[in-house]
């Protein structure tokens, strides 16, 4: 019998960001977003920078999440990523500014910065914004 809903945990290196129930998740894959429900064939994932949507009764939480893993099971998702937030809990000016400050040393060039955690902080900084403005 499939249940009816998936249970999930969101951890990242710190805290647990949420212990639930839901009805569906959105997931930010290397290849893609993917969707799990209740049932789900067993699988783990790879997940790159992006958004975490929680699909319920409501319209859903939404999460900016970092780089990470997901163990998918029938009856339960483990999301172990860098960072987490929901939505409600971004704060736009400080992700704005390490928007702008992200912007400034890709454009300084690999003389001053390391371009790649430069353009990794950009795309965390994005993420966040997008996240915010949607939840």
């Amino acid at each position: 019998m499939i249940p009816d809903k998936i249970k999930i945990e969101i951890l990242t290196p710190g805290k647990k960001v949420l212990s639930d129930e839901v009805d569906n998740v959105m997931l930010p894959g290397l290849k893609g977003y993917f969707g799990v429900f209740p049932g789900h064939t067993p699988f783990v994932a790879a997940l790159k920078t992006g958004e975490i949507k929680l699909g319920s009764e409501k319209d859903g939480d939404l999460f900016a999440a970092g780089s990470g893993i997901a163990e998918v099971q029938p009856d339960s998702i483990s999301v172990l990523v860098e960072t987490c937030e929901n939505a409600s809990e971004v704060d736009v000016k400080r992700a704005e500014a390490a928007r702008d400050r992200a912007q400034s040393r890709i454009q300084e060039g690999r003389k001053s910065w390391d371009l790649g955690r430069a353009e990794a902080a950009l795309l965390r900084a994005i993420n966040r914004l997008k996240v915010a403005s949607a939840g």
